[in-house]
């Protein structure tokens, strides 16, 4: 394997997964990254989110695809919600997809 793929997988493995889930909280413009600055459980459901993501490339996971679906599933499920339970259970399932991969 080699090209954008085999990038993306060392990219992964490589970085460590606390640093997939960061986000610069004194940055914070969006309800999104405010809702995730300010409450624990959504900063621990991203984190777990990243471990997910990393596991699911692990498991043999397109990682073209996986980056394609993580887009939508940003714009499309995470932040159309206004509240934390909304994005508790966003998170929740989409961590859900990607164990099942």
């Amino acid at each position: 394997m080699n090209g954008p793929a085999a990038l993306a997988i060392l990219i992964a493995l490589a970085v460590p997964v606390p640093a997939l889930a960061a986000l610069d909280c004194s940055r914070a413009k969006t309800n999104t990254e405010k809702l995730l600055c300010s409450n624990t459980r959504l900063a621990e459901a991203d984190e777990r989110l990243a471990y997910a993501f990393r596991g699911a490339i692990r498991r043999g996971a397109d990682p073209k695809v996986l980056m394609e679906e993580q887009g939508v599933w940003i714009r499309e499920a995470r932040d159309v919600c206004n509240n934390v339970e909304c994005m508790l259970q966003a998170y929740e399932d989409r961590i859900s997809d990607l164990d099942g991969r």
